[in-house]
């Protein structure tokens, strides 16, 4: 007798032999044992799940002559010639071979007839989504008003491909991956009943590489043990071209650390030993995402399906590097898969992109870079306020040896001193009513009382309050006026109108309304170069300049921005 490979010798023969589909099994069962069976089913799901075996099961179970419950006996003739192909009452069909018009009017002529031996006459449609349009068409009508002694089965991995109007009339069921760990279960099993010498990391190694399809793991096991008697996880690798662990690891460690000339002399190294830098590529964007797994949960064991030392791995390789770093590279390792896969040269596609994803480790955030900025405002202050330094800066025979903690601040007004802690502050009362008019006539030191009190609790705002012009005041109201080019400054002004009427209160003992003029705009020449040169000064620009190593291209005022508007 001939060899029958592991996939056919293991197929399921009964609902209780198929691998991870319990909520599909459990279906078929309760409808089967309470008489519930529909007249067309669709089985949907990706490749080697258990579609076609389960389209089997349920014809065996429906034409069982022996049947106790839902499970077929598997031993009566009617199961036999099922298991074998033979029966004149299932019919399976390759909708992909099958697929016109009269292929469909045939079965349609051939409905009509009762079964011969069964209960049923029923027919399995595989890949029906490969049918014609004309020929779902055809279909369409038998299948919704089918003759009682007749069961459609259909089997698809797209179910979008198969019109709405065929799927309103199908019992729907969607088959799910097999998890890695029933796979590996049901491997063992196997190897043990054959006799089958294999290593358990080997038998992992086989389970990951199925992708969750029981009938590719059957499959590769098959092609391993063809390979040798004795099957190890490197004789794994070698036949079927998976990268060690090891160099994975180390190749993921360079580009988490940016080491573009150790990830060059990984990928040297599996060129060299010949193995599938599509897979490689593959593997790596499975490793990234697992790491990001591990950042960002918990229960990362239950997620991953992986024993506690891998997961401690990955925690490891993840306590180095940030979720927006991680983000950054598993984007462009998605993006880096398609090249490779299509590239005509996979290996410098591979390097190039590697390449690039490099810099990502070079990348600075905007948070630090704010932190930096943060940090050297608050030396300058420091060394502004220090007693040396104004010593320093007022004797001048010092200059050429100043002592190493202490240096000459250029611009101190750009140094931005820390707030001051908060201390309760008594209001002086606001001016009598009386006293209005003797305020309106020093209005010039009422503007700068205001400007002071307003100081006291919005500095920047204060600082736009006193780019205005005091141009009235009244026992109603504070007139205001800004240059025609300073449109921002008054909109802002406007909008905290709210915080600054308070004030006018408390000095005045009126409520005043803050009315707000547009001034006619003055033409004032400046000269660019001594102002690009007192910006350029400033500490903040110079550090920011060094930061983002740019240079200082063009100075603009305001004014002018509100023109180009």
């Amino acid at each position: 007798m001939s060899y029958i490979v592991l996939a056919r010798k293991w197929r399921p023969q009964g609902f209780d032999d198929l691998v991870g589909q319990e909520t599909v099994v459990k279906t078929f069962k309760n409808a089967l044992s309470s008489d519930k069976v529909v007249h067309a089913y669709l089985f949907s799901g990706p490749r080697g799940v258990g579609k076609t075996s389960s389209a089997r099961i349920l014809a065996k179970a429906l034409n069982c002559m022996q049947r106790t419950g839902s499970e077929p006996c598997g031993k009566c003739e009617s199961c036999k010639s099922i298991t074998d192909g033979s029966s004149v009452d299932v019919l399976e069909i390759d909708g992909a071979s099958n697929n016109s018009v009269e292929a469909v009017r045939e079965l349609r002529e051939t409905v009509k007839y009762a079964p011969s031996g069964g209960k049923y006459k029923i027919y399995i449609i595989d890949e029906v989504h490969m049918l014609s349009t004309s020929a779902f068409n055809a279909l369409l009508k038998t299948l919704e008003e089918p003759p009682p002694h007749v069961v459609f089965i259909f089997a698809t991995t797209e179910p979008k491909k198969v019109p709405a109007t065929i799927l309103s009339r199908c019992q729907h069921h969607s088959f799910r991956r097999v998890a890695k760990n029933e796979i590996k279960e049901q491997l063992k099993k196997i190897t043990d009943t054959e006799k089958i010498n294999i290593k358990d990391t080997a038998l992992d190694m086989l389970a990951k590489a199925a992708d969750g399809s029981m009938r590719d793991a059957l499959t590769l096991l098959d092609q391993a043990y063809s390979f040798s008697n004795d099957i190890t996880e490197k004789e794994l690798q070698s036949l079927l071209g998976l990268p060690e662990a090891e160099l994975l690891s180390g190749l993921s460690g360079n580009i988490l650390k940016g080491d573009i000339s150790g990830t060059l002399s990984v990928i040297k190294e599996l060129t060299d030993r010949g193995s599938d830098l599509r897979q490689i590529t593959k593997e790596l964007v499975e490793h990234f995402r697992n790491i990001a797994v591990v950042k960002v949960t918990r229960d990362a064991e239950g997620l991953l399906e992986f024993p506690r030392e891998d997961v401690q791995r990955l925690r490891d390789a993840a306590s180095d590097v940030g979720i927006e770093e991680l983000t950054l590279f598993m984007t462009e390792l998605l993006r880096l898969e398609g090249e490779v896969r299509s590239a005509v040269n996979p290996r410098y596609t591979l390097e190039l992109g590697l390449l690039r994803m490099s810099f990502i480790k070079g990348m600075t955030s905007i948070d630090d870079i704010l932190k930096m900025l943060g940090k050297e405002q608050e030396q300058n202050y420091v060394r502004e306020s220090s007693p040396g330094a104004a010593a320093s800066g007022g004797n001048a025979k010092d200059k050429h040896n100043p002592p190493a903690s202490e240096s000459k601040i250029e611009n101190p007004k750009s140094a931005i001193p820390p707030e001051p802690p908060a201390e309760k502050k008594t209001e002086p009362p606001g001016r009598p009513a009386a006293d209005i008019k003797s305020a309106a006539a020093n209005k010039d030191a009422l503007w700068q009382e205001l400007i002071e009190r307003l100081d006291a609790k919005d500095h920047l705002l204060a600082c736009k309050l006193a780019e205005a012009k005091l141009v009235n005041l009244t026992t109603t109201e504070l007139a205001i006026g800004f240059n025609g080019g300073m449109s921002v400054l008054a909109d802002s002004i406007k909008k905290n109108a709210s915080v600054i009427e308070p004030l006018l209160k408390q000095l005045t003992g009126h409520g005043l309304k803050l009315k707000i003029l547009s001034l006619p705009k003055k033409e004032v020449k400046k000269d660019i170069g001594k102002v690009k040169e007192k910006v350029f000064s400033e500490p903040i620009v110079q550090d920011a300049i060094k930061i983002f190593n740019s240079s200082m291209i063009n100075v603009k005022s305001l004014e002018e921005n509100d023109d180009d508007k």
